[in-house]
């Protein structure tokens, strides 16, 4: 029997992009039948699928009541989903990082705060920073997020879009960013491969709208090791190594490595999840 594969999109991008399109190819060439389908749009093709996997559904963050209902109208009906839905609901939700954090995993420092100037600034004051990253604690492609400088407060709000939530997380800002990022992909618990993201010049930001570029690299064994115990820490972790997740690391030039959890689908490319590192 051939296994049907929808890949999820979403309304503003309802089509697969050029490299979900050679994930689907791949699907095809071992007898799956793939197609793709947005998230907020009508369920049938939902209900008559063999798995669901997160692709593109790059809105979620806009209508996040409406995302959550869904994933739940897929676990009620025992429809796969790839990662499952009680790990997406966790990663969805910057905040994670604090429980990291608190399990001893290397993030940033960081706070969670309401979009007020003085309430920035006494935050930024108190931890000693000349400059913070700022950004809601549910979003994506870097949807929201400024740096803000010390004393410069107020300028950075200006233009600031709330959130229904008008919660955000303050974090550290680690200027290593600013020479790339280093992912490590994990499949069934193992290291596959690793890729870095590199944002323009001038800008700390990696997503492809701001000019970020990925390009494939080599992850020393030690970073590997490292990467692979933040696994440990991730809830659900029998479903997560039925799949596969990719974790985020930045190296600081006082030999620390910062490291954190990105959403990955069972097989490969981004799921819907977020991550530590500004976007």
């Amino acid at each position: 029997m051939t296994a049907t594969i929808t890949l999820v999109t979403c309304r503003r991008w309802p089509d697969l992009s050029a490299s979900d399109q050679l994930y689907a190819e791949a699907l095809r060439a071992r007898g799956c039948t793939v197609r793709a389908a947005p998230w907020n749009g009508p369920k049938t093709p939902f209900l008559e699928t063999g798995a669901v996997v997160l692709r593109a559904n790059w809105d979620y963050h806009h209508e996040l009541e409406a995302f959550t209902t869904w994933l739940a109208w897929l676990e009620q009906r025992g429809i796969p989903l790839f990662n499952t839905a009680s790990l997406v609901r966790w990663n969805l939700d910057k905040r994670y990082l604090l429980a990291l954090a608190a399990a001893g995993v290397a993030v940033p420092a960081t706070r969670v705060v309401p979009p007020d100037a003085s309430v920035i600034a006494r935050a930024v004051r108190e931890a000693g920073w000349e400059r913070a990253v700022l950004k809601p604690v549910v979003g994506a492609s870097g949807h929201n997020v400024r740096l803000v400088e010390r004393g410069a407060e107020a300028e950075a709000l200006t233009g600031f879009r709330r959130s229904a939530a008008a919660c955000y997380l303050m974090q550290e800002f680690v200027p290593e960013v600013q020479t790339g990022e280093l992912s490590g992909v994990f499949f069934d618990g193992e290291f596959s491969h690793a890729f870095v993201r590199l944002p323009p010049r001038g800008e700390f930001r990696v997503n492809s709208q701001y000019g970020g570029r990925l390009l494939p690299a080599d992850a020393p064994a030690a970073v590997v090791r490292q990467a692979h115990a933040v696994l440990e820490h991730i809830p659900d972790v029998t479903a997560l190594r039925a799949g596969g997740r990719r974790v985020t690391m930045v190296h600081r030039d006082d030999g620390d490595t910062y490291r954190s959890t990105r959403g990955w689908t069972a097989w490969c490319g981004t799921g819907n999840s977020c991550s530590w590192s500004w976007s």
